[in-house]
């Protein structure tokens, strides 16, 4: 999985194929829907073919959980996999170049015996014959350690290359495993490991931090009236929008769906409301258009939970109480901001 390399023509087909499957199961061309159905028609895994199957056969069939449940299980543990491939190379190359220095160094140390050797051997004659001919040996065996020597140099010159061009991949793996294919913002994966370690941090340091979760408002009702192209627009624009509002090491996350976290270290519960209120302004006052029609999509509204550290919190009483914060905002009534404060 993960990798396509399949030719225009065999593309083509397999898009007519994930287009005729949709429609047989009633399901939208969504991203996440059209990965799944084509990875299915590709058939190359069998205990992901088993898997997306029994979803589609369930009762309630392959709904938005359960698809996303897929991509982290298959997809995303690829990815890992291939971090923990990377890693495994990286100790091999390692192993290698340690085995090459202790053969050096005993190279260099047997180098340095022969050396004394001569010398003591110096100390026993003054025939020039002999001399010449112990003159000799130690130029043969210099010229055999410069030899080591290059042998070596190119050895750990290449081990570089090799460990950089890892490097890389893990990085590329670790990045495509952590980041929101649709938005560019970290994932939900990501937003757990920052916020335990931003968590941590707070608590040793006895410093304030705070986590924002916002949900679109109506966002169902804008896929289903403008179809889900439009849906990733208002998506992708609402992730660049709180992008814009953030600085320093405040973290803009994609929580799932269409929720959005925000988090906001060194912060205390009433720079955390004041922030929030910015953004849930920010995105009311814009106003956007279909590009091809011009035709107004209507108010865009967003509504905001905020909850700040407690002393004995972890990662999921924060993101519960933040949670209830957001629950209650819509329950108010939408398009406003509701610090756990005033939870009743």
């Amino acid at each position: 999985m993960f990798e396509y390399n399949q030719s225009a023509q065999e593309a083509s087909a397999l898009l007519r194929v994930v287009l005729q499957e949709l429609g047989k199961h009633g399901l939208s061309p969504t991203p996440i829907n059209y990965v799944l159905f084509y990875e299915r028609a590709l058939s190359r895994s069998p205990s992901f073919d088993r898997a997306f199957d029994a979803a589609l056969e369930s009762e309630d069939g392959l709904n938005e959980a359960r698809a996303r449940q897929l991509v982290d299980e298959f997809m995303l543990q690829g990815l890992m996999n291939e971090l923990a491939t990377a890693q495994d190379e990286l100790k091999r190359i390692l192993r290698g170049m340690m085995l090459q220095m202790l053969q050096t160094g005993n190279e260099f140390a047997s180098y340095a015996s022969s050396l004394g050797n001569y010398i003591r051997r110096l100390d026993t004659t003054s025939d020039s014959r002999f001399i010449r001919e112990l003159t000799d040996e130690v130029i043969a065996e210099t010229r055999g350690m410069q030899r080591s020597s290059v042998d070596t140099q190119q050895r750990f010159t290449q081990a570089t290359q090799e460990i950089e061009k890892l490097r890389q991949e893990l990085e590329e793996a670790r990045r495509e495993a952590t980041t929101d294919a649709l938005t560019g913002l970290p994932n939900r994966r990501a937003f757990g490991e920052f916020l335990t370690s931003i968590m941590d941090d707070s608590l040793k340091n006895a410093t304030k931090m705070v986590l924002i979760i916002g949900d679109i408002d109506h966002f169902k009702q804008i896929n289903d009236t403008y179809g889900h192209l439009v849906g990733d627009k208002v998506l992708r624009f609402t992730a660049r929008t709180l992008l814009s509002q953030v600085k320093g090491q405040d973290l803009v996350c994609r929580f799932g769906g269409e929720e959005f976290a925000v988090i906001l270290p060194q912060t205390t519960y009433t720079g955390g409301m004041a922030l929030a209120e910015k953004l849930r302004s920010r995105i009311a006052a814009s106003r956007l258009k279909l590009a091809e029609s011009g035709k107004d999509l209507g108010e865009l509204t967003i509504s905001l939970g905020v909850a700040c550290i407690r002393h004995d919190d972890t990662p999921e009483s924060l993101i519960r109480r933040a949670d209830r914060a957001l629950y209650q905002a819509k329950h108010e009534g939408r398009n406003r901001v509701v610090g756990e404060d005033d939870l009743s």
